[in-house]
């Protein structure tokens, strides 16, 4: 199939209204009004004061690759005639380009590439992932897209970043985390209720033949585990050991007063007494700063993907094969219009987290779009994180910490937007 750009209407004095993109037609056919000749001089003075730009900069572009944009009205509209300073998009697009190749970019996937040339003109370039409204990426810096020569992208996708300490070390003196890390895991293992989807038992029917079994139902276990950190928090007995371990190996400045199930793994309700509020909160910044100096969480969230990187990943997704499966695929045209796809551009999760979740949909057709709503206590993030605080691969913020700790609206919306960009679906 070709991914070429569609003809559309010949674009008239709303040519920078994002809308104006998604009426389908022939710009041959269009008639030379007025506000079709407006159009045409706001976008032939763009592109004369972007060219010029590029020159006054040392910038060289091919000239085939202008040649290109020039040959379609609507790639040249869209390229010189939406933003104010064009400069980042037509940059955007060629490094999009010397990244991913020609082909990609002029033939099969023109319509996405713009869509990333024109979403990362409105983000900066620290790389820092949103940690809750994903495409809010800051404000865009004087700096421009690379377009200097160098090899094709090879996309790679990180992975596992922690390394773990050895907190038992005799080689050397071990500090307070590693003490923090070595309560919790030398501790025997203590039961917990978990719940987890079985199937039914199988039934048989008066020839002995099994019959179809039903879909897989909620059951409650008792299970053994071992302790992390949101346990102690939960529990005033484990909160009296854990003083008693730091004491004894040197640390009787470190107190944690929690109370008794003030926050648990359960807990909906919000802590209104703020001298406790603020000792659970402590008590979490102790765990998790601990988690992370350990190699038990990651240090810090990783970055977010380049465009090409990001755009490469959405398409080796969307040439997967899914023909002998039971998967919606694919699941939004990558060829639409590039308004459309822009929300798909401008996702800014970490590559590592989407994959995640991308295994999961490719692999066993996991498709999840909401998490677990959790009441009043999602108001008060610090002890939202408190209730769970444990080990993960993944750091706040990401789809996978929204899935362990729950929320509430905005969680919610987050894992669904997030879920359904990640399966190729704007949202």
């Amino acid at each position: 199939m070709s991914h070429r750009f569609r003809p559309v209407a010949r674009l008239g004095a709303c040519l920078l209204a994002l809308s104006m993109f998604l009426s389908i037609g022939d710009p041959a056919s269009a008639g030379s009004s007025g506000a079709d000749r407006t159009a045409d001089r706001h976008v032939a003075d763009a592109r004369k004061r972007t060219l010029a730009a590029c020159r006054e900069r040392g910038i060289e572009l091919p000239s085939d690759f202008i040649a290109w944009i020039d040959g379609d009205p609507t790639l040249k509209a869209s390229v010189y005639g939406c933003r104010a300073d064009p400069l980042p998009v037509l940059l955007a697009l060629r490094s999009l380009e010397i990244d991913l190749g020609k082909s990609v970019v002029r033939e099969e996937h023109t319509q996405l590439a713009v869509a990333f040339a024109i979403a990362g003109s409105y983000a900066s370039s620290d790389r820092e992932a949103s940690g809750w409204n994903d495409g809010d990426t800051g404000i865009p810096g004087d700096d421009l897209p690379d377009v200097t020569p160098r090899p094709a992208l090879v996309l790679e996708c990180p992975g596992d970043p922690r390394i773990p300490v050895d907190t038992a070390d005799p080689g050397r003196d071990l500090d307070v985390f590693d003490h923090v890390i070595n309560f919790l895991e030398d501790h025997p293992p203590i039961e917990v209720e978990v719940e987890v989807r079985e199937l039914p038992p199988l039934e048989y029917d008066d020839r002995g033949i099994a019959k179809p079994r039903g879909k897989p139902v909620k059951v409650r276990r008792t299970v053994e585990r071992g302790l992390v950190g949101a346990d102690v928090i939960a529990s005033a007995a484990l909160q009296a050991e854990f003083n008693a371990y730091l004491a004894a190996n040197g640390h009787p400045e470190v107190v944690l007063e929690c109370g008794d199930r003030v926050v648990h793994r359960a807990s909906t309700a919000a802590v209104r007494d703020k001298a406790l509020r603020t000792s659970i909160k402590a008590a979490h910044d102790l765990f998790h700063d601990a988690y992370r100096a350990k190699g038990r969480m990651p240090r810090e969230r990783d970055a977010s993907p380049t465009p090409s990187e990001s755009m490469a990943w959405f398409i080796r997704n969307h040439r997967h094969d899914f023909s002998g499966t039971d998967r919606v695929w694919p699941r939004f045209p990558i060829d639409a219009p590039w308004p459309v796809l822009m929300m798909l551009a401008a996702d800014d999760q970490p590559l590592r987290e989407r994959e995640d979740i991308w295994i999961k949909y490719r692999d066993d057709g996991e498709f999840r779009t909401y998490g677990e709503y959790i009441g009043g206590i999602a108001q008060q993030f610090d002890m939202q994180s408190a209730r769970r605080i444990a080990p993960l691969p993944f750091s706040y913020g990401s789809i996978q910490m929204m899935w362990k700790d729950g929320g509430v609206c905005g969680t919610m919306g987050n894992i669904g937007a997030r879920t359904h960009r990640i399966c190729g679906v704007p949202a």
